[in-house]
């Protein structure tokens, strides 16, 4: 197949961030094994496709592959070239923002999102300690403060979905919930915009209290609950938010 038929079948992006060109080219090919234009076991274009297709040196080209092989979604073979991984992504469990820019993937990471922090909330009514349980009081005192600029409430708000994570005291729930905080940090910005001024901050003052409250009483059902519930009113709203863009025809944030 011809560069030029590659660049048709399998159409790469604008290069966005040229001071990072390895990590931008890695990221496109990544999202494209992730979405399955690339197969399990499909042989990727050449470092010289790649670099015509994207318009940049085999060097730089050689560097995005190393970056995939070594996040395991891809294998390469000397001297035949570089293949999709049979279990791409498995290795190493990663998100990216622009995975999210497709409805149904931010919906699926929503859910993903409720099991988990639902779970951690739980545990954090089991697990907390005082100091955590001051730190905890803390940080909501620090979004009640916040309602009147949405920026700042929403990181406020990452920071208390943190500390119940932290009280959980079990690392891997924290250094989950991180990667979350990191790569749905827009999505978290852009319902506390469309909340503001609405009946829904009111509605999430209340369910960040009822979350408190029953992780400070060391109730874990009552726990589970209120974050479940907390967590689904967003993504409801979230959903309903993308819906409205889809028929106005507008871009998604």
């Amino acid at each position: 197949m011809a560069v030029s038929d590659l660049a048709t079948d399998l159409p790469f992006g604008n290069l966005a961030r040229p001071d990072n060109l390895p990590d931008e080219i890695a990221l496109q090919i990544r999202g494209k094994i992730v979405s399955k234009a690339f197969e399990p076991g499909q042989r990727l274009p050449t470092e010289l496709e790649l670099s015509q297709i994207f318009g940049v040196s085999r060097n730089v080209v050689r560097e995005a592959i190393a970056r995939l092989k070594l996040s395991g979604y891809i294998e390469t073979r000397r001297g035949v070239g570089s293949f999709v991984a049979t279990d791409a992504g498995q290795q190493h469990f990663a998100l990216t923002p622009q995975e999210l820019l497709r409805a149904d993937a931010l919906e699926q990471v929503y859910e993903l999102r409720v099991e988990i922090e639902a779970g951690a909330a739980a545990l954090a009514a089991r697990h907390r300690t005082d100091a955590q349980l001051t730190k905890l009081r803390e940080a909501l005192a620090k979004v009640d403060a916040s309602t009147d600029d949405w920026r700042v409430g929403a990181d406020r708000a990452i920071d208390f979905h943190m500390a119940v994570g932290e009280a959980t005291n079990n690392p891997y729930f924290v250094r989950l919930l991180g990667h979350f905080a990191r790569v749905i940090g827009d999505a978290v910005r852009t319902l506390r915009y469309s909340s503001t001024g609405t009946d829904r901050m009111d509605q999430i003052e209340r369910e960040h209290h009822q979350i408190f409250d029953a992780i400070a009483a060391g109730d874990a059902d009552a726990a589970r609950h209120a974050m479940r519930q907390h967590l689904e009113h967003g993504m409801e709203r979230r959903k309903a938010i993308l819906e409205k863009k889809q028929k106005q025809g507008d871009t998604l944030p």
